[in-house]
């Protein structure tokens, strides 16, 4: 079961620090998604402050950018990164 987050498109959305398509979370893997327009990177630490509010237990962000895979944010060793 998936949870959408949706947010107007093309908003600069201050969460995510840069605009915004929309973002998704999946509820059984445990794994968020931020949709970006071409151009455009989140801010890590507000990214993973916004999704792990909503699901404590995520640990597994993906950005895309123009439709492409951008970053991956992940726990490595109790800490999160980015690869």
């Amino acid at each position: 079961m998936s949870k959408i987050v949706d947010v107007t498109s093309n908003y600069h959305h201050q969460i995510f620090g840069c605009d915004v398509i929309q973002a998704t979370y999946d509820l059984l893997k445990n794994v968020g998604n931020v949709y970006m327009p071409e151009g455009n990177c989140t801010d890590m630490d507000s990214t993973i402050n916004f999704f792990t509010a909503q699901i404590p237990s995520i640990s597994h962000i993906i950005t895309w950018c123009n439709g492409n895979l951008d970053t991956q944010y992940v726990i490595h060793e109790d800490e999160w990164i980015a690869i």
